[in-house]
């Protein structure tokens, strides 16, 4: 990106200087009182995380790929640490689930929340495959069987399997895998954070959801899973999580280890 490509707009420029705090890799040169000015060698380094426009109060500043128009008010309402306690010691791994799916427009509504997660230097590589549907699940956890199916230690869970129970997917009535390019090395972190923030989204919303551990060490030892969803040999699934209705409420938190803290 070429430094004629990011503009400070002068008229509206405050001149606070956060723009040049706030970037994560120095484009901007100034200090407070004078007009910053981006740094021609430093450009083409840009992210396009949006930290300087969004933080800019008087918008002064445009990046290429970001239009103005596209950036979204930032509520002032948060929750407080109590209500984001409640729901992180609130979410359980629900492994029974109701028959009925959940509907699409939920589902793609988390999915845009999610989105918003933090992904290695901005990259966004990752996407999502939804299988959705009790036949269809089925169908992903038979490929996950059979890429375990010579495996004596897989034994007792092949055998349930073809006596028509599910351990693998549990039943869930639909499964989501976070995929991207099989050589991006971020791909496993980036899928966790998406995860474990959907799983928060999910509960708020009433939902139960599970990680998918052995649908996801499935896709990555063998081509069963990847052909079962239509995913080519450049795509990797780095991880999968079960969704669905839970037939269970919890009422109480079970005592976790405790906090292991090294302050140096």
């Amino acid at each position: 990106m070429s430094t004629s490509a990011i503009k400070i707009d002068a008229k509206l420029c405050c001149k606070d200087a956060i723009c040049v705090s706030i970037c994560p890799v120095g484009i901007f040169q100034g200090s407070v009182g004078s007009l910053p000015v981006v740094d021609e060698n430093m450009a083409s380094n840009c992210i396009k995380c949006g930290h300087c426009s969004a933080a800019c109060p008087t918008d002064a500043i445009s990046i290429p790929g970001l239009a103005a128009a596209d950036y979204q008010k930032l509520s002032t309402t948060m929750p407080d640490l109590q209500s984001l306690r409640d729901l992180v010691m609130g979410r359980r791994s629900i492994r029974e689930f109701k028959e009925q799916p959940v509907d699409l427009e939920l589902i793609n509504e988390l999915l845009e929340i999610t989105r918003f997660c933090p992904t290695a230097k901005n990259t966004q590589l990752l996407h999502w495959v939804l299988v959705n549907g009790a036949k269809k699940v089925r169908e992903l956890s038979a490929a996950v069987i059979d890429t375990f199916r010579s495996n004596e230690k897989m034994a007792p869970m092949v055998q349930a399997f073809d006596r028509g129970a599910d351990p693998i997917n549990r039943g869930a009535p639909q499964v989501l895998l976070v995929c991207g390019p099989v050589k991006y090395d971020w791909g496993a972190l980036d899928a966790a954070i998406a995860i474990a923030n959907f799983e928060l989204a999910a509960k708020a919303s009433g939902l139960g959801t599970c990680w998918a551990g052995f649908t996801t060490r499935a896709a990555q030892v063998g081509p069963a899973v990847n052909a079962c969803v239509g995913l080519g040999v450049n795509d990797k699934v780095f991880a999968a999580v079960m969704l669905g209705h839970p037939v269970y409420e919890y009422c109480r938190v079970p005592p976790r280890k405790p906090l292991e803290l090294k302050i140096v």
